[in-house]
């Protein structure tokens, strides 16, 4: 055979290789944003949702990094709300950029997506996130959540795994991509809305009433630990009377954020009613549970609130119930148990954790 027509066969079977590769690697596209439509229609977990939409980023953008910013409407700064690296988000949680600042910020102010090959000679570029993460950000690509025409948030995709620039193809992709994540992120905001109590920003009675159903069941069928804590602040009436009301509603905030703090995104934090709150924990045993009650107690202890150039404090009393130690036949029964702990508690002096024991049943019962 000529070596022309074998350096020609060649070639024809070099470039159609690269087809190939071209065809697998749009495929693969194709088939990340088939999984992130389905992930926005399954799920109404905000957090579940925006590490979904990041992960399939990565495969997408063929980048290092990818993250999203959200808006804080009360303070008008954008801050990190997820990473794909989770850690990353516990280092960044501090940073706070106005409208303007950096390269989020400038999305945010302009409405408009921008492509940096080189972010160390972009003016516009902000290091705060480096200088924290002993990183360096070479090249990025950013573009703005929008609904409704307002800006409710930034996401960003950093360094190419490649070492080479994004591009304008990788631009509409993002682009697309924000889309999505923008229309998720409203939909669980909507969801969230309306199951989580306005003032505390926990779940509300009714939500919470259905998920102990469920993790009840499924504690009882996979023969796993559930724990239930409930939770009354001491005195609380004779504090909004002596204080009033606007202060008591800042000791229901600051307790509800004393709680989530302490929560895993596994536990159902709830405002069962008035100055009660309750806890789900799933997993978690007699002596985590009772550890996990008197964590808050000693942290709600600590707190001080200014009033009149004095200090005011304020303390609690818990109540725990664990499936396990106590085996309640029904939820009815199990919160039962733990509402006659946070009896105990308060018949006990106040400002402190009690976990049920039957004995305390006959006593409830004669007392009321």
């Amino acid at each position: 055979m000529p070596k022309y027509n074998s350096d020609k066969k060649n070639d024809e079977i070099q470039k159609l290789k690269l087809e190939i590769l071209k065809q697998k690697n749009i495929n693969s596209k194709l088939s990340s944003l088939l999984n992130i439509s389905s992930i926005i229609i399954s799920s109404l977990d905000i957090k579940q949702v925006l590490k979904s939409i990041l992960e399939q980023t990565k495969i997408l953008m063929e980048c290092h990094i990818s993250s999203v910013l959200l808006v804080d409407e009360t303070k008008n700064q954008l801050y990190f709300e997820f990473l794909t690296n989770e850690e990353e988000k516990e280092i960044l949680k501090d940073i706070r950029l106005k409208k303007g600042e950096g390269i989020a910020g400038s999305v945010w102010e302009s409405k408009k997506s921008i492509l940096v090959e080189n972010a160390s000679k972009d003016h516009r570029f902000s290091n705060k996130a480096d200088q924290k993460l002993a990183r360096q950000t070479k090249s990025l690509i950013a573009t703005p959540l929008i609904v409704n025409g307002r800006v409710i948030g930034v996401m960003e995709a950093m360094n190419k795994i490649t070492n080479s620039f994004f591009n304008e193809s990788d631009l509409k992709i993002f682009e697309t991509l924000a889309n999505h994540a923008a229309s998720a992120i409203y939909n669980a905001k909507l969801y969230e809305m309306a199951i989580t109590d306005g003032m505390t920003k926990l779940f509300i009675h009714k939500y919470f009433q259905g998920r102990l159903v469920e993790e009840f069941k499924r504690a009882k069928r996979y023969n796993r630990n559930l724990s239930l804590i409930m939770i009354d602040l001491d005195h609380f009436k004779n504090f909004n009377d002596k204080y009033g009301h606007q202060l008591g509603d800042e000791v229901l905030i600051k307790t509800s954020q004393e709680i989530k703090e302490n929560c895993r995104s596994s536990d159902i934090p709830s405002r069962y009613g008035g100055e009660e709150f309750a806890i789900i924990l799933p997993e978690t045993g007699t002596e985590a549970s009772i550890a996990f009650a008197e964590r808050i107690r000693q942290d709600i202890e600590k707190i001080n609130i200014k009033y009149h150039k004095k200090n005011i404090h304020f303390t609690l009393s818990a109540g725990v119930s664990s499936l396990k130690t106590n085996n309640p036949d029904s939820t009815k029964d199990f919160i039962e148990m733990a509402d006659i702990a946070l009896y105990i508690s308060k018949e006990n002096g106040r400002n402190r954790v009690t976990f049920y024991k039957k004995k305390y049943y006959n006593c409830f019962k004669n007392k009321t």
